[in-house]
């Protein structure tokens, strides 16, 4: 089966277990390229473009690249909308998703708090348009040296997606409620926090793991909402030891 979604493929067919990448809001799968150097030589990376963003369109199936990654069971990672998609794909199949790690993800915003967040993101990409609203983004979320190295890339994936396609995807991820989904989740999951992320502080990763059977909670020191961009040698060192352990499992 070949899937509509766009992903770009990195590094060698090792026999160690496939690794799905799934980006934020808003982002593409280039937000990984920052860690790729980390993690290519041991693993087989599939850099994916969520439904709606990038190159792949609305309505394609995330599940389909479960297929595209090959028989072996696969590790997904995701980050801040990813994220929340990893967990939601890990309880819809089981017996194809090795281990998660979520970062910067939520399980459900209680109701005050996903009004206002959505309200005020849509009125603000609507009011600045999505080429200021992208450098507002870049500015307020990435670590200075982040905002040097790979903010201008992000800058410009984030400027160019349509507002109806951001506002709509917005309306997803803002949306969004796993606990009815947590209790299918069988396989471990690494919960990352950024140290310095007030967008989803730790609470919200406490909140995800109460609902699993088997989490663990790290944090990812001088890393905002974004760690995998903020910090790529501290994140990446993170997954692959939660890998090693979770191969075994």
């Amino acid at each position: 089966m070949t899937s509509r979604l766009f992903a770009e493929v990195i590094g060698p067919h090792s026999g160690e277990a496939p690794v799905l990448l799934l980006h934020s809001l808003g982002l593409d799968h280039t937000m990984w390229h920052p860690c790729a150097p980390f993690l290519a030589p041991d693993r087989r990376l599939l850099l994916a473009d969520l439904p709606g963003h990038g190159r792949s369109p609305a309505s394609a199936e995330l599940a389909a690249l479960l297929d595209d990654a090959g028989p072996a069971m696969v590790h997904v990672v995701g980050v801040s909308l990813g994220g929340n998609e990893a967990l939601a794909l890990a309880a819809g199949h089981p017996g194809r998703v090795r281990s998660v790690t979520a970062s910067g993800s939520f399980a459900f915003l209680d109701a005050p708090e996903r009004v206002t967040k959505l309200a005020a993101t849509v009125e603000r990409a609507s009011a600045q348009g999505m080429a200021a609203f992208a450098d507002a983004y870049i500015r307020e979320t990435l670590a200075p040296e982040a905002r040097t190295s790979a903010g201008p890339r992000l800058r410009e994936v984030l400027a160019g997606t349509p507002l109806e396609a951001y506002t709509t995807a917005a309306r997803r991820c803002f949306g969004t409620d796993l606990r009815p989904l947590l209790p299918e989740v069988r396989c471990p999951v690494l919960l990352l926090v950024g140290e310095h992320d007030t967008r989803t502080p730790r609470s919200h990763a406490e909140r995800i793991a109460t609902g699993l059977a088997h989490a663990e909670i790290q944090e990812i020191p001088g890393a905002g909402h974004l760690a995998n961009v903020d910090a790529p040698r501290h994140f990446s060192a993170a997954l692959q030891a939660f890998w090693s352990e979770a191969d075994h499992w």
